[in-house]
């Protein structure tokens, strides 16, 4: 077993350190938040789970795919160190050490850190997009969220914390991360859009749909009719949910206009005294996840579209991820506007939602754009 000494160190060597050495570790910061909290995991591997009802009494941060039933696992850090800022500067005796588990350890047979996805092009992506439409069309769903994957080099000098630095300033409202599993990955993210938050009491959730780009010269353009129809099927999806489970004291506003960087989008937001889920938040959750903002309506139908129309794995992307059950706190967030760092690529992960009103070029766009929210911090790294 290697040791390695933390004496006193910035977030940038601890980064290093960490993916050095095989460390589990995620750098995230709240939205609005004065700073970055960063979790270390090295006395054993992330606890590996197959089903959201087996969080139920669980904490650290939770790392969750988007299809929770497959071969791809739930993650969670359960930290052995906490660091909050950017440095850290523990007072300790000279012999003061990191006992680092041995990167092996967390190998399985099926491991997606080095694993490259496939990426469709736009002639097939827009295919796609007028196939989802011919199964709108007859009924069998109302929405559909069709993902795909770019890849792109990685800069020479792509640089991890830099990076996350840059997702920070960029994004001051969104929920910023940087996760590293052994066996998972490196993925980066800024996302908009919560899933569950649990704050002072209160519990909240947010439908979060519907995407345009913000007219910078100050006009305020109404919604188009199939972006207010894409935002009504997760409202209603919410509501219903909600009803069934019996909910009540809901606060809801909205739907309003919420940026998120250069794009905007569509938002209503639930609240209700947490008290109202008593002792059943994860099987909530587990009701909740996917909302059709990533995944359709109904749920089971458009999972299995999905399996048939994406030829690549969506992995984490449109699961779920944030701190769970710490300090009392849930800030569990939609994992959106991320990327994956494979070798000396990145892969881009974006979705587009998929109604009668939708047109192809369009939503071929519309992936452009999101994709965009993280290109542009990555090319403005290159600068410096």
């Amino acid at each position: 077993m290697e040791t390695l000494s933390t004496k006193s160190i910035t977030l940038q060597k601890l980064h290093r350190l960490a993916l050095d050495n095989g460390i589990a570790f995620v750098t995230y910061r709240l939205p609005k938040a004065s700073g970055p909290v960063t979790l270390l995991q090295w006395e054993s591997a992330p606890l590996r789970i197959h089903d959201i009802k087996d969080l139920k009494g669980q904490s650290g941060f939770v790392f969750a795919p988007f299809d929770h039933k497959s071969v791809i696992p739930i993650r969670i850090i359960k930290p052995d160190l906490v660091v909050e800022g950017d440095t850290f500067s523990e007072p300790r005796n000279d012999d003061s050490t990191l006992n680092v588990v041995n990167p092996s350890s967390d190998s399985q047979n099926f491991s997606l850190a080095y694993t490259s996805n496939y990426v469709a092009d736009k002639q097939e992506f827009m295919h796609q997009v007028e196939k989802v439409k011919s199964i709108i069309s007859g009924h069998t769903i109302s929405k559909l969220v069709l993902s795909r994957t770019q890849r792109e080099d990685k800069p020479a000098n792509f640089d991890s914390t830099s990076f996350f630095d840059a997702l920070d300033k960029a994004y001051p409202e969104a929920f910023v991360f940087a996760i590293y599993i052994p066996d998972t990955g490196l993925w980066f993210g800024a996302t908009p859009e919560p899933l569950l938050l649990i704050q002072d009491n209160r519990a909240t959730t947010v439908s979060l749909a519907g995407t345009r780009k913000v007219d910078f010269k100050g006009s305020k353009q109404p919604w188009g009719e199939k972006e207010l129809d894409e935002q009504l099927i997760v409202t209603e999806y919410i509501e219903r949910l909600l009803q069934k489970r019996n909910i009540r004291n809901i606060e809801k506003k909205g739907p309003y206009t919420f940026g998120a960087g250069s794009l905007e989008h569509l938002k209503t937001t639930f609240s209700f005294p947490a008290t109202e889920l008593g002792e059943q938040t994860t099987e909530f959750l587990e009701e909740l996840h996917p909302t059709p903002s990533v995944c359709g309506l109904p749920k089971s139908a458009s999972m299995q579209l999905i399996a048939g129309i994406e030829k690549h794995r969506r992995e984490y992307y449109s699961g779920f991820l944030g701190p769970m059950n710490m300090k009392g706190e849930w800030n569990i967030y939609v994992n959106l506007r991320s990327m994956k760092a494979v070798g000396q690529k990145l892969e881009y992960y974006l979705g587009a939602g998929i109604t009668m009103g939708s047109e192809a070029e369009k939503e071929w766009e519309e992936t452009l754009n999101k994709m965009n929210t993280m290109k542009s911090v990555v090319e403005s790294l290159k600068d410096h």
